[in-house]
């Protein structure tokens, strides 16, 4: 599952194209995310490291070029029509420099974003996974076959990653360094400790079924406790949420009124401002529950 550049205005394509004009900045530069080496393999970005940073210096060059075109259409419509102010100069800069180095900022962490993503997918396969190679292991069927049966199921990332590996064995690379190449590009820890446990018992020559069993029960272990904690974590943030989006609006509107016509203090601007907090705190409580939810396949 290759991921697609996050480019803006430019095609990924020219973006690595152009990028090797700046390889030698990108290189000075390539400390700023020293995982992204690890998140580009973990994410499945089949481009080189510093290849990537090349091509998002282009795309945030690109990006000035945008914003700073968009400025200057601002400028020449507030100078026709006599609406230059203070506030309109401030944000020009605003446009052309921190838009821009936001995005490349976004732009080195979108393949961390994109492992994550993964991961979560991975962990929701992952028991499944190796319980079908644990019940076809302990059934007689050799290793390669069970890996195979499990590359052509329905296992989603898993299944896409064990195809990779079948193709690394069939092309001459040796079982257990496939398995361990596997194990080094997936993001997801329960999936990398599973294929570490198997290749040492594979390696021993000890039991690979019951190493298999041990595995998947403790995957299933691991998930249970995850949600678990998971359920714990939703009763202080059930209660800031009910706090932040009923009782402050309501109780703590009443108070700021009368304590504002004691003081003779204008309200109303501040009661048009409560809604739009309360729509963007629910977007934010919302997505913060969602990415702290476990992945769970049991």
């Amino acid at each position: 599952m290759e991921a697609k550049i996050p480019s803006i205005m430019i095609s990924p394509e020219k973006a690595l194209f152009f990028g090797k004009k700046v390889k030698r900045l990108a290189f000075n530069l390539r400390n700023i995310i020293p995982s992204l080496r690890q998140d580009l393999l973990q994410a499945s970005m089949d481009v080189d490291y510093i290849d990537y940073i090349a091509a998002g210096i282009i795309v945030t060059l690109v990006l000035i070029g945008l914003m700073a075109g968009v400025s200057a259409l601002i400028l020449l419509i507030a100078i026709k029509k006599n609406l230059l102010t203070i506030k309109i100069e401030a944000i020009l800069p605003v446009l052309i420099i921190v838009v821009p180095a936001v995005y490349f900022l976004y732009f080195l962490n979108f393949p961390k974003l994109q492992a994550t993503k993964r991961n979560k997918l991975i962990e929701e396969q992952v028991v499944f996974a190796t319980r079908e190679i644990m019940i076809k292991v302990g059934s007689g069927v050799p290793v390669f076959n069970a890996l195979l049966d499990v590359a052509n199921g329905e296992y989603g990332v898993v299944s896409e990653e064990f195809k990779l590996a079948i193709e690394e064995i069939e092309s001459g690379v040796p079982q257990e360094v496939a398995l361990d190449h596997l194990a080094r590009r997936v993001p997801s820890q329960s999936l990398r400790r599973a294929i570490d446990i198997m290749l040492n018992a594979i390696k021993s020559g000890s039991d690979v079924a019951g190493t298999l069993s041990l595995i998947n029960d403790m995957l299933i272990k691991k998930q249970q406790s995850d949600m678990k904690s998971y359920a714990g974590e939703l009763t202080p943030m059930s209660m800031a949420y009910m706090l932040i989006s009923v009782v402050v609006p309501s109780l703590g509107m009443s108070v700021f009124v009368i304590l504002g016509s004691l003081a003779h203090f204008n309200t109303v601007d501040i009661i048009y401002i409560i809604p739009p907090f309360l729509l963007i705190f629910q977007i934010f409580f919302m997505g913060m529950v969602g990415n702290r939810r476990p992945s769970i396949g049991v």
